[in-house]
């Protein structure tokens, strides 16, 4: 580690700048036995074809995801009808009580109460 550490000092700046400048990146495919693997032959409308296919399968996949996604929403919507409803129902329920009582005890502090309050004073 030590050498490495000395040999790089010893390089100028420039000939670092040289090392850099000439060495290229290659992105070919290189088989086991050291060959460059050969790209197969091509041309344009066979790879516009290829393209194609492959959005259509991207799109596919996109499509059976967002079918997927508008089944579990429509599940969720039924979900939240009936939870809806429920809530509603016992909303109205629950008024219905509140209102009741509130007429209770205005009754019972009422003087004179009026035809509505016979079911809770008993007249004397």
């Amino acid at each position: 580690m030590k050498i490495l550490i000395i040999a790089i000092m010893c390089l100028s700046m420039s000939d670092l700048r040289a090392q850099t400048e000439t060495q290229v990146l290659n992105s070919e495919t290189i088989n086991v036995d050291g060959y460059v693997k050969e790209k197969p032959a091509t041309d344009g409308e066979l790879e516009s074809l290829q393209t194609e296919i492959q959005k259509q399968k991207e799109e596919t996949v996109l499509n059976n995801q967002k079918a997927k996604s508008y089944q579990e929403l429509s599940k969720s919507v039924e979900k939240l009808s009936e939870t809806t409803e429920e809530y509603l129902l016992e909303k109205k329920a629950a008024q219905a009580e509140i209102a009741n009582y509130n007429l209770k005890v205005k009754c019972l502090n009422a003087e004179t109460p009026g035809p509505e309050c016979d079911k809770f004073v008993r007249r004397r």
